[in-house]
Protein backbone atom coordinates (compact mmCIF):
# COMPACT_ATOMS: atom_id res chain seq x y z
CA UNK A 1 0.00 0.00 0.00
CA UNK A 2 1.12 3.69 -0.87
CA UNK A 3 0.77 6.65 1.08
CA UNK A 4 2.02 10.20 1.01
CA UNK A 5 1.11 10.38 -3.12
CA UNK A 6 -0.71 14.07 -3.35
CA UNK A 7 -2.57 14.50 -6.82
CA UNK A 8 -2.10 18.29 -7.31
CA UNK A 9 -4.61 19.98 -9.29
CA UNK A 10 -3.64 23.04 -11.13
CA UNK A 11 -6.47 24.48 -12.73
CA UNK A 12 -8.99 26.45 -11.27
CA UNK A 13 -11.85 24.35 -13.03
CA UNK A 14 -10.46 21.00 -13.00
CA UNK A 15 -11.74 18.35 -12.37
CA UNK A 16 -11.71 14.02 -11.92
CA UNK A 17 -15.00 12.77 -13.02
CA UNK A 18 -16.79 8.89 -12.49
CA UNK A 19 -16.04 7.23 -15.58
CA UNK A 20 -13.21 9.86 -16.97
CA UNK A 21 -10.43 7.67 -18.62
CA UNK A 22 -6.91 8.32 -18.91
CA UNK A 23 -4.18 7.19 -21.29
CA UNK A 24 -0.38 6.85 -21.13
CA UNK A 25 -0.80 5.04 -24.55
CA UNK A 26 0.03 1.40 -22.99
CA UNK A 27 -2.13 1.93 -19.96
CA UNK A 28 -5.09 3.31 -19.47
CA UNK A 29 -6.58 4.36 -15.54
CA UNK A 30 -10.52 4.55 -15.35
CA UNK A 31 -12.45 6.69 -12.16
CA UNK A 32 -14.93 3.71 -11.95
CA UNK A 33 -16.90 5.41 -8.73
CA UNK A 34 -15.93 8.59 -6.80
CA UNK A 35 -17.61 11.28 -4.15
CA UNK A 36 -16.95 14.68 -3.24
CA UNK A 37 -13.94 13.04 -1.24
CA UNK A 38 -12.67 9.98 -2.43
CA UNK A 39 -12.57 8.59 -6.20
CA UNK A 40 -11.73 4.86 -6.90
CA UNK A 41 -9.28 4.26 -9.76
CA UNK A 42 -8.45 0.62 -12.09
CA UNK A 43 -6.08 0.48 -14.38
CA UNK A 44 -5.67 -2.04 -17.74
CA UNK A 45 -2.76 -2.34 -19.31
CA UNK A 46 -3.28 -3.62 -23.38
CA UNK A 47 -6.49 -5.33 -22.43
CA UNK A 48 -5.63 -6.81 -19.26
CA UNK A 49 -6.37 -5.82 -15.72
CA UNK A 50 -3.57 -4.19 -13.96
CA UNK A 51 -4.08 -2.52 -10.39
CA UNK A 52 -6.79 -0.40 -8.38
CA UNK A 53 -6.31 2.60 -6.07
CA UNK A 54 -7.89 5.49 -4.42
CA UNK A 55 -7.36 9.50 -4.48
CA UNK A 56 -8.94 10.90 -0.93
CA UNK A 57 -9.04 14.92 -1.09
CA UNK A 58 -6.86 15.66 1.67
CA UNK A 59 -6.86 19.50 0.90
CA UNK A 60 -7.52 21.77 -1.70
CA UNK A 61 -6.82 20.41 -4.93
CA UNK A 62 -4.52 17.40 -3.21
CA UNK A 63 -5.34 13.94 -2.90
CA UNK A 64 -3.72 11.03 -1.43
CA UNK A 65 -3.35 7.75 -2.35
CA UNK A 66 -4.45 4.69 -0.76
CA UNK A 67 -5.81 0.91 -1.25
CA UNK A 68 -3.00 0.21 -4.22
CA UNK A 69 -0.92 -2.47 -4.64
CA UNK A 70 2.86 -2.49 -4.81
CA UNK A 71 2.64 -1.97 -8.81
CA UNK A 72 5.40 -1.24 -10.69
CA UNK A 73 5.96 2.35 -11.10
CA UNK A 74 3.32 3.50 -8.51
CA UNK A 75 5.85 2.85 -5.83
CA UNK A 76 7.96 5.39 -6.91
CA UNK A 77 5.45 8.01 -7.28
CA UNK A 78 5.01 11.31 -4.66
CA UNK A 79 3.02 13.15 -6.43
CA UNK A 80 0.38 13.58 -9.30
CA UNK A 81 -0.30 16.62 -10.95
CA UNK A 82 -3.40 17.79 -13.03
CA UNK A 83 -2.35 20.12 -15.88
CA UNK A 84 -3.95 21.90 -18.89
CA UNK A 85 -2.02 22.50 -22.11
CA UNK A 86 -3.35 23.87 -24.68
CA UNK A 87 -7.21 21.75 -24.54
CA UNK A 88 -5.17 18.84 -23.28
CA UNK A 89 -6.54 17.31 -19.97
CA UNK A 90 -3.34 15.49 -18.16
CA UNK A 91 -2.14 13.41 -15.20
CA UNK A 92 1.80 13.96 -14.54
CA UNK A 93 2.86 11.24 -12.16
CA UNK A 94 6.18 12.38 -10.39
CA UNK A 95 8.38 10.79 -8.51
CA UNK A 96 10.19 11.85 -5.08
CA UNK A 97 12.50 14.33 -7.24
CA UNK A 98 9.70 16.08 -9.29
CA UNK A 99 10.30 13.98 -12.20
CA UNK A 100 7.44 12.56 -14.77
CA UNK A 101 7.45 9.06 -14.65
CA UNK A 102 4.25 8.95 -16.58
CA UNK A 103 1.59 10.69 -18.09
CA UNK A 104 -1.53 10.74 -18.76
CA UNK A 105 -4.35 12.47 -21.18
CA UNK A 106 -8.10 12.61 -20.88
CA UNK A 107 -9.83 11.01 -23.10
CA UNK A 108 -13.18 9.39 -24.27
CA UNK A 109 -11.62 7.10 -27.31
CA UNK A 110 -8.97 4.45 -26.84
CA UNK A 111 -5.77 6.62 -27.95
CA UNK A 112 -3.45 3.11 -27.51
CA UNK A 113 -2.86 2.11 -31.32
CA UNK A 114 -3.06 6.14 -32.68
CA UNK A 115 -1.11 7.42 -30.13
CA UNK A 116 1.61 5.13 -30.52
CA UNK A 117 1.56 5.02 -33.98
CA UNK A 118 1.57 8.73 -33.99
CA UNK A 119 4.69 8.81 -32.10
CA UNK A 120 5.99 6.99 -34.46
CA UNK A 121 5.72 9.05 -37.17
CA UNK A 122 7.19 11.68 -35.33
CA UNK A 123 10.31 10.13 -35.06
CA UNK A 124 10.63 9.12 -38.70
CA UNK A 125 9.51 12.47 -40.41
CA UNK A 126 12.53 14.77 -41.68
CA UNK A 127 14.56 15.26 -44.94
CA UNK A 128 17.28 12.91 -45.05
CA UNK A 129 20.31 11.60 -47.20
CA UNK A 130 21.89 8.67 -47.67
CA UNK A 131 25.32 6.93 -48.33
CA UNK A 132 24.94 7.44 -52.35
CA UNK A 133 23.25 11.15 -51.86
CA UNK A 134 19.89 10.30 -52.36
CA UNK A 135 17.38 12.63 -51.01
CA UNK A 136 14.78 10.77 -48.77
CA UNK A 137 11.60 12.70 -47.26
CA UNK A 138 9.08 11.74 -44.65
CA UNK A 139 6.21 13.25 -44.35
CA UNK A 140 2.68 12.02 -42.68
CA UNK A 141 2.24 8.65 -44.75
CA UNK A 142 4.59 9.56 -47.80
CA UNK A 143 8.27 8.18 -48.32
CA UNK A 144 9.92 9.94 -50.68
CA UNK A 145 12.90 8.76 -52.35
CA UNK A 146 14.73 10.67 -54.82
CA UNK A 147 11.76 12.27 -56.38
CA UNK A 148 9.37 8.90 -56.42
CA UNK A 149 7.00 9.15 -53.74
CA UNK A 150 5.41 5.74 -51.93
CA UNK A 151 2.86 5.44 -49.53
CA UNK A 152 4.02 3.96 -45.89
CA UNK A 153 2.33 2.75 -43.03
CA UNK A 154 3.12 1.64 -39.30
CA UNK A 155 -0.20 -0.10 -39.24
CA UNK A 156 0.68 -2.76 -36.10
CA UNK A 157 1.32 -0.61 -32.65
CA UNK A 158 3.53 -3.64 -31.22
CA UNK A 159 5.75 -3.85 -34.24
CA UNK A 160 5.72 -0.42 -34.80
CA UNK A 161 9.69 -0.15 -35.78
CA UNK A 162 8.48 -1.99 -39.76
CA UNK A 163 8.12 0.27 -42.61
CA UNK A 164 5.19 -1.05 -45.11
CA UNK A 165 5.95 0.77 -48.60
CA UNK A 166 3.15 0.80 -50.76
CA UNK A 167 5.41 -1.12 -53.65
CA UNK A 168 4.92 -4.05 -51.16
CA UNK A 169 8.68 -4.05 -49.54
CA UNK A 170 9.03 -4.31 -45.82
CA UNK A 171 12.05 -2.63 -43.99
CA UNK A 172 12.87 -2.20 -40.07
CA UNK A 173 13.48 0.95 -38.83
CA UNK A 174 15.95 2.69 -35.86
CA UNK A 175 17.09 5.66 -34.89
CA UNK A 176 20.27 6.56 -35.14
CA UNK A 177 22.83 10.11 -33.33
CA UNK A 178 22.22 11.25 -37.11
CA UNK A 179 19.39 9.93 -39.02
CA UNK A 180 17.65 6.95 -38.93
CA UNK A 181 18.72 3.23 -40.40
CA UNK A 182 16.99 1.19 -42.27
CA UNK A 183 17.05 -2.36 -42.43
CA UNK A 184 15.74 -5.70 -44.74
CA UNK A 185 13.55 -7.81 -42.44
CA UNK A 186 15.76 -11.03 -41.72
CA UNK A 187 13.48 -13.94 -40.48
CA UNK A 188 13.98 -15.76 -37.41
CA UNK A 189 10.76 -17.31 -36.84
CA UNK A 190 9.22 -14.80 -34.37
CA UNK A 191 7.90 -11.69 -36.86
CA UNK A 192 11.69 -10.96 -37.98
CA UNK A 193 14.57 -8.93 -36.96
CA UNK A 194 16.99 -6.31 -38.28
CA UNK A 195 19.22 -7.94 -41.20
CA UNK A 196 21.43 -5.82 -43.76
CA UNK A 197 21.46 -2.23 -43.63
CA UNK A 198 19.77 -1.03 -46.65
CA UNK A 199 19.87 2.75 -45.81
CA UNK A 200 21.73 4.89 -43.60
CA UNK A 201 19.87 8.29 -43.79
CA UNK A 202 21.27 11.24 -42.21
CA UNK A 203 18.96 14.07 -41.12
CA UNK A 204 19.23 16.99 -43.03
CA UNK A 205 15.75 19.06 -42.38
CA UNK A 206 15.96 22.70 -42.27
CA UNK A 207 13.86 23.40 -39.09
CA UNK A 208 15.66 20.75 -36.67
CA UNK A 209 14.97 17.21 -35.96
CA UNK A 210 12.26 17.06 -33.66
CA UNK A 211 9.91 20.53 -35.00
CA UNK A 212 6.75 18.23 -33.89
CA UNK A 213 8.42 18.83 -29.74
CA UNK A 214 7.15 22.52 -30.48
CA UNK A 215 3.42 21.66 -31.59
CA UNK A 216 2.76 17.75 -29.92
CA UNK A 217 2.95 16.03 -26.49
CA UNK A 218 5.59 13.33 -26.71
CA UNK A 219 5.06 10.53 -25.72
CA UNK A 220 7.11 8.39 -23.51
CA UNK A 221 6.77 4.86 -24.53
CA UNK A 222 8.77 5.92 -27.32
CA UNK A 223 11.11 7.31 -25.85
CA UNK A 224 12.91 4.17 -25.02
CA UNK A 225 14.28 3.97 -27.94
CA UNK A 226 17.15 7.38 -27.53
CA UNK A 227 20.05 6.47 -24.94
CA UNK A 228 20.08 9.40 -23.31
CA UNK A 229 22.70 11.73 -24.86
CA UNK A 230 20.02 11.60 -27.95
CA UNK A 231 17.08 13.01 -25.26
CA UNK A 232 19.14 15.54 -24.19
CA UNK A 233 19.99 16.80 -27.54
CA UNK A 234 16.28 16.11 -28.11
CA UNK A 235 15.33 18.74 -25.10
CA UNK A 236 17.94 21.11 -25.66
CA UNK A 237 16.41 21.83 -29.03
CA UNK A 238 13.06 23.14 -27.98
CA UNK A 239 15.56 26.02 -26.46
CA UNK A 240 17.59 26.10 -29.36
CA UNK A 241 14.65 26.73 -31.67
CA UNK A 242 14.27 30.03 -29.54
CA UNK A 243 17.67 30.79 -29.48
CA UNK A 244 18.86 29.64 -26.27
CA UNK A 245 22.59 30.18 -25.64
CA UNK A 246 24.55 27.07 -24.44
CA UNK A 247 27.54 27.19 -22.07
CA UNK A 248 28.29 22.76 -22.70
CA UNK A 249 30.57 22.84 -25.47
CA UNK A 250 29.17 19.71 -26.84
CA UNK A 251 25.45 21.71 -27.29
CA UNK A 252 27.32 24.96 -29.08
CA UNK A 253 29.17 22.83 -30.95
CA UNK A 254 25.91 20.42 -31.83
CA UNK A 255 23.56 23.45 -32.41
CA UNK A 256 25.90 25.70 -33.75
CA UNK A 257 26.05 23.30 -37.05
CA UNK A 258 22.44 23.58 -37.37
CA UNK A 259 21.48 25.93 -39.90
CA UNK A 260 18.62 26.91 -38.75
CA UNK A 261 20.05 27.74 -35.02
CA UNK A 262 20.30 31.72 -34.63
CA UNK A 263 21.45 32.26 -30.84
CA UNK A 264 19.67 35.75 -29.56
CA UNK A 265 22.59 35.82 -26.35
CA UNK A 266 19.76 36.91 -24.13
CA UNK A 267 18.72 33.80 -22.71
CA UNK A 268 16.04 35.77 -20.53
CA UNK A 269 14.23 35.96 -23.79
CA UNK A 270 13.55 32.55 -24.17
CA UNK A 271 9.82 31.83 -23.48
CA UNK A 272 8.40 28.18 -24.27
CA UNK A 273 4.87 27.54 -25.16
CA UNK A 274 3.57 25.37 -22.85
CA UNK A 275 3.54 21.99 -24.63
CA UNK A 276 7.38 22.82 -24.95
CA UNK A 277 7.40 23.25 -21.09
CA UNK A 278 6.20 19.80 -20.97
CA UNK A 279 8.03 18.58 -23.24
CA UNK A 280 11.13 19.17 -22.00
CA UNK A 281 10.23 17.93 -18.45
CA UNK A 282 8.99 14.58 -19.87
CA UNK A 283 12.29 14.60 -22.12
CA UNK A 284 14.44 15.81 -18.91
CA UNK A 285 12.65 12.76 -16.79
CA UNK A 286 13.13 10.34 -19.72
CA UNK A 287 17.05 11.37 -19.81
CA UNK A 288 17.53 11.36 -16.33
CA UNK A 289 16.21 7.69 -16.34
CA UNK A 290 18.52 6.54 -19.23
CA UNK A 291 21.19 7.80 -17.81
CA UNK A 292 20.70 6.16 -14.60
CA UNK A 293 20.05 2.87 -16.26
CA UNK A 294 23.70 3.32 -18.47
CA UNK A 295 26.96 2.88 -17.86
CA UNK A 296 27.62 4.92 -20.62
CA UNK A 297 30.14 7.96 -19.04
CA UNK A 298 30.20 10.47 -21.16
CA UNK A 299 26.57 11.45 -20.36
CA UNK A 300 26.00 15.01 -18.71
CA UNK A 301 23.89 17.38 -17.25
CA UNK A 302 22.19 19.35 -19.86
CA UNK A 303 19.99 22.47 -19.26
CA UNK A 304 18.51 22.38 -16.01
Amino acid sequence: MLSGIFLAISAANAQITVNSTWFDNYEKIKCTSGSDKTFKFESDYWGEEGTTFSLTKTSDNHFSVSNCDDYDYLTKIRDVEYRVVEGHKLLLFKDAKGNILRHYENNKDDMWESEILKGCYHLLEGTYVDENGTKYTVSGNEFTIGGKKLNFRLDNPQQYYIIDLSDGSQYWWMVSTTGINIYHIKDNGYGGEPGDVWHKLKDISSNGRWEFLSREIVSSNILWMYPSGMIRIMRNEIFARHGYVFNSTDLKEYFGKQPWYKPLNNNAAVKLSAIETLNSEILKANETAAREGSDDPEIEEGLK
